[in-house]
């Protein structure tokens, strides 16, 4: 059964998601701005302002502001949420997307190309979220193996004949795209940082269909 919010759990929610953009804004202006080692929590905070206790109610450290990596990930449910609004026929396409930061309604553009040129500065970035990502792989594989089994059957068979469970499936799925948006942002810095979000997400795609074909 959906659940609605009472006019004042909703209000509390859009107050929530406006702290955490600001947070991750504020976080970006200042790794924009200067070298990220020398950017610490006490100025995000600052910038909004609000306590130390504030940020660490969203994030875990500064650089999880930086990419919207939150502990929600390892939350199947939340993650599966994510597929089923990035879903457009692919369920890599949906991986892929989920992967990225939110796109929040109204969301900022140039708040996602910042990530995408932070990242480009600092390759290790990419490493570090791919590790928290590892950390939290037992939420994510069980949102994608749900997801596959219900949005690819044929697939989830595939891979069956192969000796393939759904949760081996997942796991292959899910490192094959974290390697593919590693490696698909990796080529867009190399490239000069031109092209748009929407086509480093296109060629990531690209990528893990062809690390992982069965897949589809």
């Amino acid at each position: 059964m959906q659940k609605f919010l009472s006019p004042s759990e909703g209000l509390r929610e859009r107050k929530k998601a406006q702290v955490r953009a600001d947070l991750e804004r504020a976080a970006l202006e200042l790794a924009l701005e200067r070298d990220l080692d020398e950017v610490t929590v006490d100025e995000i905070c600052a910038r909004i302002p609000v306590s130390h206790r504030t940020f660490f109610n969203y994030f875990d450290t500064k650089e999880d502001a930086l990419f919207d990596v939150r502990r929600a990930w390892g939350d199947p449910e939340w993650f599966a949420r994510r597929l089923d609004e990035a879903y457009e026929g692919s369920v890599v396409g949906a991986v892929v997307a989920a992967l990225f930061p939110e796109e929040e309604a109204g969301g900022d553009q140039g708040m996602r190309e910042a990530r995408m040129l932070i990242a480009a500065r600092h390759p290790g970035l990419i490493r570090r979220k791919a590790r928290r990502l590892d950390e939290l792989r037992a939420g994510l594989v069980a949102a994608v193996a749900a997801f596959v089994t219900e949005r690819d059957p044929a697939s989830a068979e595939a891979a069956s004949t192969l000796g393939i469970d759904p949760d081996a499936q997942a796991e292959l799925l899910v490192v094959a795209c974290v390697g593919a948006v590693r490696i698909a942002v990796r080529e867009w810095a190399e490239q000069g940082a031109c092209g748009s979000e929407a086509e480093v997400k296109a060629r990531a795609v690209a990528v893990a269909r062809a690390l992982a074909p069965v897949l589809g």
